[in-house]
């Protein structure tokens, strides 16, 4: 059995569909691996193809522009699900699912789940075992809980890096939390903005753990970040020109803020957020209305603090910092079309 599935009849069929002679192929790191097998659907149908090899960090990164300035008809993204992101060129979404058995590992873990009512969440690859996994725990007495999607994922318990909204759905109803996936930014996300304990599945290697947040910890590092940026006078507003990143909207909001509080803002526009660049302006600190994951996985790659929106609300004066909030992307930070 293949690891993942590349849905290869239905790409055939976008292909025609779309009477496409030249095809971007976008890839996000963890599939690159998997080139020689993407490309064959394409050979297959005589479809010459452009493998963008740029950085690709999800569904709010599409690269159509840059396919359509190489001549493509098409793009094929693949690993994330569609975020509604809109795109000058047709674009097909490939999830690459993964069909593996989720049953047998969820059960050999099932010792370590200390919960009774227990919310289930997972990325899009593991999304279609989650009823299988819900079925599961019920017949072990234990309650499941699949929260509604929030504004950017587009299933039931599919949980991104900027939307918690299936977190926060069913926080309130639960004792704590089981991730199916690899990785440990996605749970720990959710553990840090619900506090609670979270059991992590990893299906490839089959291994579990407990998640303890430290959320004090964690608040006392951002309450650490956030008096070295008020100590500075001069701000950048970092900004991404990527499709489901361009908070510019919010960008300006933030700027405009910090001149009401006596600080000097500018807001710098970049495709990748590259600390080495951005240190060359010599500012103070920087406040990211790009991806909400940058300030507090990359804080340390920065010289300068690196602060949430929310943080900078804080810094301000203008909210209080409990209850803690994670940024997550909204509809209303984009300027609209």
């Amino acid at each position: 059995m293949n690891l993942y599935d590349f849905e290869r009849a239905r790409v055939k069929r976008f292909l025609r569909q779309h009477r496409a002679k030249r095809a971007g192929i976008q890839l996000p790191a963890g599939l690159r691996r998997h080139l020689q097998e993407i490309v064959e659907p394409f050979a297959e149908v005589d479809v010459e193809t452009f493998m963008l090899a740029d950085s690709c960090y999800g569904a709010c990164d599409p690269a159509d522009v840059r396919a359509k300035q190489l001549g493509c008809d098409v793009l094929v993204h693949y690993g994330h699900a569609d975020m509604g992101v809109s795109a000058c060129l047709p674009t097909l979404y490939i999830e690459a699912r993964m069909p593996t058995d989720q049953l047998r590992v969820v059960e050999r873990a099932l010792p370590e789940l200390k919960f009774k009512r227990v919310g289930l969440l997972t990325t899009v690859q593991h999304i279609a075992h989650l009823r299988g996994v819900a079925k599961l725990l019920r017949s072990r007495g234990i309650k499941p809980f699949i929260g509604r999607p929030g504004p950017r994922a587009k299933y039931p318990g599919q949980l991104l890096g900027c939307d918690f909204g299936c977190v926060r759905s069913v926080a309130t109803r639960v004792d704590g939390f089981l991730y199916i996936g690899t990785g440990e930014f996605h749970p720990l996300g959710a553990a840090l903005a619900t506090g609670k304990q979270i059991l992590a599945i990893n299906p490839i290697s089959e291994g579990f753990k407990v998640l303890t947040p430290d959320v004090d910890a964690f608040q006392r590092r951002r309450k650490a970040m956030i008096a070295r940026a008020a100590a500075g006078e001069r701000f950048g507003v970092i900004v991404s020109s990527k499709p489901g990143q361009a908070r510019f909207k919010l960008a300006a909001k933030l700027a405009e803020d910090l001149k009401l509080a006596g600080k000097v803002a500018h807001v710098l526009t970049v495709d990748e957020v590259r600390p080495e660049e951005l240190g060359d302006f010599g500012l103070d600190g920087f406040i990211c209305a790009a991806c909400p994951r940058i300030p507090i996985d990359d804080a340390e790659r920065f010289e300068q603090p690196v602060l949430t929106p929310f943080e900078t609300q804080v810094m301000i004066g203008k909210a209080k910092f409990q209850p803690y909030r994670m940024d997550e992307v909204t509809k209303g930070d984009f300027y609209q079309a």
